[in-house]
């Protein structure tokens, strides 16, 4: 029960200082299953590197997601080659199993927190790939993924 607490206490303020997306786009999964080797790549550009942004991936879930729970690597290339890798884990349903998320028709979607404060050192060409690094090499259940940078004021 704490977790979920603290998880809806950090959420808060994310949600809360949402203010303009900046760059929002999603990816629909192919018959609901996500393949571990394809992962979902999202292009944008950043040309102020004074703005800060609230990053978030969007995950959107089928009752057929036999899992209460979502790791991802999260990859982030820059113009100038660089890359940053995070591995991360995502609560999609309580203890009881009840699905979190805002339900979609059949699904739920999830605005998972992934950084906040964000700033870019350098202008350019940015690209964030999400692979699942979960056990099944086809993951049944997920319908899309998405990624979002709010600016901050």
């Amino acid at each position: 029960m704490f977790k979920y607490l603290f998880f809806l206490i950090f959420l808060l303020p994310v949600v809360a200082c949402q203010n303009d997306a900046y760059f929002n786009s999603d990816l629909e999964i192919p018959e609901n299953t996500w393949e571990a080797e394809k992962a979902a790549v999202f292009d944008f550009r950043v040309d102020d590197t004074l703005q800060s942004f609230n990053l978030l991936i969007k995950v959107e879930n089928t009752p057929d997601y036999r899992y209460s729970n979502l790791w991802l690597l999260v990859k982030t290339f820059s113009a100038q080659g660089d890359i940053a890798y995070d591995t991360l884990e995502y609560i999609l349903a309580d203890e009881k199993g009840k699905w979190l998320g805002k339900k979609q028709g059949a699904a739920y979607l999830n605005f998972l927190p992934y950084k906040t404060n964000v700033r870019f050192p350098k202008s350019g060409s940015y690209s964030v790939e999400i692979i699942q690094l979960m056990r099944d090499l086809k993951l049944n259940g997920i319908a899309k993924v998405g990624f979002r940078m709010d600016k901050v004021k």
